[in-house]
């Protein structure tokens, strides 16, 4: 099956959207008429709001179903009191699915309103209307131009993301966005009321869109239908999952965040290890994880070449590779010889870690890989780890002097380590530690998103590369 035979494929390709409740000032309902537009909707976008005559340019309407013509999809950002004239609304304009950001549901533990979901909810069933939500933000699909939230990467990518937090959601958007990554689809669904964690893994893992999937995920709706699920995901293509509520105290707070019940961490692990499905402990490991999987799909071995700046560093990012379960081997006699002939003496050393200083000055980039080839070439050496010396050069240069800049020089750095990806056949991995200066936060960006342009994996420290390729050896080993 594929994606455009899916059952929920609808939901990704609506022809027009109506934002009802639409506000007129900063509220959440101007945020997503602003985030569809932004994201380049080509279909009819519809504000809804008996207050207003137009809105970001666009011809408002007092209701729904003032609407000219049908709608397939509705964003509700309205007050609960509302939804049940909403929703007979939605039925006459031929609405296929309602997405609530609306929230004050079950999720407040008040025994009325949660029988107010449940009666929106058989609602909608009779009418043949799917939810998504509520107390959520819904789709980004950044090839239909969806989106639910200003300022998400634009372009579309192999990423998928099943989210019960739409915060979450953004953050890892964004924060995976700035280390290259894209995204086919993010789907925030909150209480999942009516289409659940299950329903969306099983869509991602059919999409042909996806080849990577993450979520964050508090609360199962069913369980064996989610071990069932996350089982065919996991064996079609990694899968990532951000545990919420693994302590007593996270496990109060999923309760007033989206009314589900966070179970037992033993068995949530279990699940894991039994469906092929990888847990991770953060936000920073789970985008680490996609980074690795996205930009460093096959590891042909344990084997790592380390390749940066300082004896102590490189000591201590030996050892982080060894408690990741990883090698660093010697470099063979011939592959330290060559590296000795341009490789200064003096607080240096060739035998793995490369502990090297020839990335800087004006002939830097071109030494630095000739470095990462003679390393790449060694038999024994799987991936490198290059530490990229940024911020250890001497200060930014001034406009009289000859040379580029800090920044150029980050630049062109990261574009001979994208050549020497291409080149020399191995993986490198791009390591580029915490600025420390305004100067040097310049370059790092600038590196960064010269090594995103050259589809390079960037992470911020030695272990999390180690950790993250440690675990792509380990689906492999599994799934290969």
């Amino acid at each position: 099956m594929t994606a455009n035979d899916h059952p929920l494929d609808f939901l990704f390709r609506p022809r027009s959207i109506a934002v009802v409740g639409a506000s007129t000032g900063q509220g959440p309902g101007s945020g997503f008429l602003m985030a569809i537009k932004e994201m380049g909707f080509s279909g009819t976008l519809y504000p809804v709001n008996p207050k207003a005559f137009e809105l970001q340019g666009l011809t408002c309407y007092p209701s729904l179903a003032d609407v000219p013509g049908t709608v397939d999809y509705v964003i509700s950002c309205i007050p609960v009191a509302l939804v049940p004239q909403m929703v007979e609304e939605a039925a006459g304009k031929g609405v296929r699915a309602i997405q609530f950001f609306t929230a004050g549901f079950g999720e407040t533990g008040d025994a009325e309103r949660a029988e107010q979901e449940s009666q929106v909810l058989a609602r909608t069933r009779e009418l043949g209307i799917r939810i998504v939500g509520p107390n959520c933000l819904g789709l980004c699909c950044p090839e239909t131009g969806l989106s639910f939230m200003p300022g998400l990467p634009p372009e579309p990518g192999p990423v998928g993301m099943v989210s019960q937090s739409g915060a979450n959601a953004g953050d890892i958007c964004r924060t995976g966005g700035a280390r290259g990554l894209r995204y086919s689809k993010v789907i925030s669904y909150g209480n999942a009321t009516d289409l659940t964690e299950s329903d969306f893994l099983d869509y991602l893992a059919d999409d042909p869109a996806t080849e990577i999937i993450t979520s964050y995920i508090e609360g199962i709706k069913d369980g064996p239908r989610f071990f069932a699920t996350l089982k065919k995901a996991a064996a079609a293509k990694p899968v990532i999952v951000l545990k919420g509520g693994r302590t007593e105290a996270g496990g109060r707070a999923t309760v007033s965040h989206t009314g589900s019940l966070a179970g037992e961490l033993q068995v949530f692990d279990a699940v894991c290890r039994q469906t092929g499905a990888m847990r991770v402990e953060s936000i920073d490991e789970l985008v680490d994880l996609a980074t690795a999987f996205r930009y460093v799909p096959v590891v042909a071995g344990p084997g790592i070449g380390i390749v940066g700046v300082g004896g102590g560093n490189s000591v201590l990012a030996a050892d982080d590779i060894a408690a990741a379960g990883l090698e660093v081997p010697v470099l063979p006699d011939d592959t330290q010889r060559q590296l000795a002939e341009f490789t200064p003496v003096a607080g240096t050393s060739v035998r793995n870690p490369v502990d090297t200083n020839v990335g800087f000055g004006p002939d830097g980039p071109r030494l630095m890989r000739e470095t990462l080839r003679l390393v790449a070439e060694a038999p024994n050496i799987d991936v490198i780890i290059y530490q990229a010396p940024i911020g250890w050069g001497p200060s930014r240069r001034t406009s009289d002097e000859d040379g580029p800049s800090v920044v150029e020089q980050a630049k062109l750095m990261a574009v001979a380590t994208g050549e020497a990806v291409r080149d020399f056949g191995k993986p490198i991995v791009t390591l580029v530690r915490p600025p420390l200066t305004a100067e040097v936060m310049e370059a790092s960006i600038a590196f960064k998103e010269e090594a995103a342009a050259q589809n390079l994996a960037i992470f911020a420290a030695v272990s999390s590369a180690a950790r993250a390729l440690r675990r792509v050896l380990d689906r492999r080993a599994r799934f290969d």
